[in-house]
C-alpha cells in the first residue's frame, strides 16, 4: 500500500510540474526617465536614466542602452526568466505610449528554489537614437516560462 501511495504522489508531483512548465507570462512596468545632459561639453552624450525598483536602465543619445537588476523567483519548481526593455513616446506618466519596435531581451537565466539572480545586458537601438529627444518612457519586461510566480 505504501508503494502505491508513493507512486501516486510521484505522478501527481510530475503532473503539477508539467502544468507549471506550460505557463508563460510577461510582467511589464513602465516609467519616465530622468534626463542627464552632457556633463563635459560635446564630448559626453546626453543620457536617459530609468528606474524600475530593483532594475535600472539607461539610454544614451547615440542609441547605446543597458539594463540590469535582480529578478526574484518564487517557488521550488524552476522558471526560465528573460529581462528586456522597450522605449516609447507617449503622454506624461507613460500613458498612451507608442512603443518603438519589439522588446529587446538581453538575458535568459533559469531560477529555482526562490532564487534571486542578477540579470544584465545591453545593445544599440538606432531608432531610439533618432527619436532620443522625444522618448519619454521605457518599459521593463520580465518574461518567464515554466513555473512563473
Amino acid at each position: 500500500m505504501q508503494r502505491v501511495i508513493t507512486t501516486a504522489f510521484f505522478f501527481i508531483a510530475c503532473a503539477i510540474g508539467a502544468a507549471a512548465i506550460a505557463q508563460e507570462d510577461v510582467r511589464k512596468l513602465a516609467t519616465e526617465p530622468r534626463r542627464t545632459g552632457a556633463i563635459d561639453g560635446e564630448r559626453s552624450l546626453a543620457r536617459l536614466d530609468f528606474f524600475f525598483g530593483d532594475i535600472r536602465a539607461w539610454l544614451l543619445q547615440d542609441g547605446n542602452w543597458h539594463i540590469e537588476g535582480n529578478i526574484q523567483h518564487r517557488g521550488i519548481f524552476c522558471g526560465q526568466y528573460e529581462l528586456g526593455i522597450q522605449f516609447g513616446i507617449g503622454s506624461p506618466g507613460c500613458s498612451n505610449v507608442v512603443w518603438m519596435g519589439s522588446p529587446a531581451y538581453v538575458t535568459m537565466r533559469t531560477h529555482c528554489n526562490n532564487a534571486i539572480r542578477p540579470h544584465s545586458g545591453g545593445d544599440v537601438d538606432y531608432a531610439a537614437a533618432e527619436a532620443f529627444d522625444r522618448i519619454n518612457c521605457a518599459q521593463r519586461l520580465i518574461r518567464c516560462s515554466g513555473n512563473c510566480r
